[in-house]
């Protein structure tokens, strides 16, 4: 094993060796093309300190590593090497002449890392969710403004925020824009972004480490801003809803900020200690609900912009029309509207737009969820019953989050309906589909999984 010291400032072979041993250690996990073409062109710089530093060939490069392989190779690194943390940087821009204007600051630092233990590092914050990317109006007008004066330091008359909402509905894109704000005028904060689940397992390897006061440190006295999303995660987690009483204690003395995300207010989320409760409840609750027409209708409006598309109002009323209650697929049916326009050679019109969404419909329409249910048990081996049971096995939950965003992606069922066939609540399954989402882009395998499994159900993917 290695054993990298702030001495040693120049072992190009080590750093390689390590680098190799990370990548074998992937064993066949990543599909081939995305090893290549992202992979291999890193290369280790020289160990310095306790930082494997990998270099990009450009700014692009760094992004899509760090958005889609960078939590699975520091997760392997840690196996490896518990005291490396893992460093991606791209080169330095060349210096342009004098004649040349210089080109607007990037909104992303030059050197992405991931957290330490220790203290924290810049949050992996979504470039694109800032405020003015934001479309506020009937719905989530009331979330907007208590988000901007959060992160203004004034009017909403409390350090914290609790947004709740369904899937697909802008709490993720807030929580966000509040940290982008701040660390604009004050670079120097100290944000800590991740999710329940993050928070959970971080310090589950932090009291296997023997790291517990470090990981207690980094919370309570090393972070000015929290960001914890779906914190209906702790449910039943006794133990780190005791550490994160603690923290929100700590931060609260300290006058930080904390921004919390949720299916349901603090008051209903079941499997939570009255202590957790109460210190969430101290925060100002604001639900998210789904934009009215006006509101999609500029939402897609701005998107087709952005996108440098031309969209004919008719088409963008349409689709408002008909995908009224999700931000997340009312944009993502117009990124696919504009991809077939495209791609075929066909008009934009209303006559694609209709084809396009009764394609959809129909599709929807094909299977059940109770059909997806069964034969996803199928597959695995299990009985139907065992998906719909109460076991909490790694084994039994992949399936059932996998059969449950399948119902979401392939029938017109509403979560609670969804729920039923799984005895769930609508938010649990909210929470399970959302966890497969989430992982589709860095996880291969289970990317592999969800197609197979829609190919047994005569299905495209979604």
């Amino acid at each position: 094993m290695l054993e990298p010291s702030p001495s040693a400032s120049a072992r190009p072979a080590e750093a390689e060796i390590l680098w190799r041993k990370l990548l074998s250690s992937l064993d066949g996990g990543l599909d081939p093309q995305d090893y290549g073409l992202w992979l291999e062109p890193l290369q280790p710089k020289p160990l310095r300190g306790n930082r494997l530093v990998l270099l990009c060939p450009n700014q692009l490069h760094l992004n899509t590593v760090q958005q889609r392989f960078a939590p699975l190779l520091q997760q392997h690194l840690a196996e490896l090497h518990p005291d490396l943390e893992l460093v991606l940087e791209s080169p330095r821009p060349a210096a342009r002449r004098a004649s040349q204007p210089p080109p607007p600051a990037a909104p992303a630092p030059r050197q992405m890392e991931l957290p330490r233990m220790g203290a924290l590092q810049m949050p992996r914050l979504n470039q694109r969710y800032v405020f003015d990317n934001f479309v506020a109006g009937g719905g989530n007008e009331f979330a907007f403004a208590a988000a901007k004066a959060l992160a203004g330091g004034g009017g909403l008359f409390s350090n914290g925020l609790f947004l709740v909402s369904g899937t697909g509905l802008g709490k993720s894109h807030l929580t966000q824009a509040v940290g982008h704000q701040i660390l604009g005028y004050m670079p120097q904060t100290r944000v800590a972004y991740l999710t329940a689940e993050d928070f959970t397992n971080q310090m589950i390897a932090a009291i296997r480490g023997k790291r517990a006061d470090q990981f207690k440190q980094r919370f309570r006295t090393g972070c000015d801003l929290l960001l914890l999303e779906e914190v209906q995660f702790l449910a039943g987690k006794d133990k780190t809803q005791d550490e994160l009483v603690y923290t929100l204690d700590a931060l609260a003395d300290a006058g930080k900020r904390v921004v919390f995300t949720g299916r349901m207010a603090p008051a209903q989320l079941q499997g939570l200690a009255p202590a957790l409760v109460s210190r969430l409840a101290d925060s100002v609750t604001v639900g998210i609900e789904p934009p009215d027409f006006a509101t999609r209708v500029r939402i897609l409006k701005r998107q087709a912009a952005q996108e440098g598309m031309a969209v004919p109002p008719e088409v963008l009323e349409f689709l408002s029309q008909e995908i009224p209650d999700d931000v997340r697929r009312l944009r993502s049916a117009l990124v696919g509207l504009m991809a077939r326009a495209s791609l075929t050679g066909r008009p934009l019109d209303l006559g694609l737009a209709a084809e396009v969404l009764g394609q959809l419909a129909s599709r929807l329409r094909r299977v059940s969820p109770a059909q997806i249910r069964d034969l996803v048990a199928t597959v695995y081996g299990m009985e139907s019953k065992l998906l719909t049971g109460k076991s909490r096995k790694k084994a039994v939950v992949r399936p059932r989050n996998l059969a449950m965003c399948l119902c979401r992606r392939h029938t017109d069922a509403s979560f609670a309906a969804i729920g039923q066939v799984f005895n769930r609540n609508h938010a649990t399954v909210m929470y399970g589909v959302d966890q497969i989402e989430r992982k589709l882009e860095i996880e291969p395998k289970l990317a592999a999984e969800l197609a197979f499994l829609e190919q047994r159900l005569g299905v495209s993917g979604g």
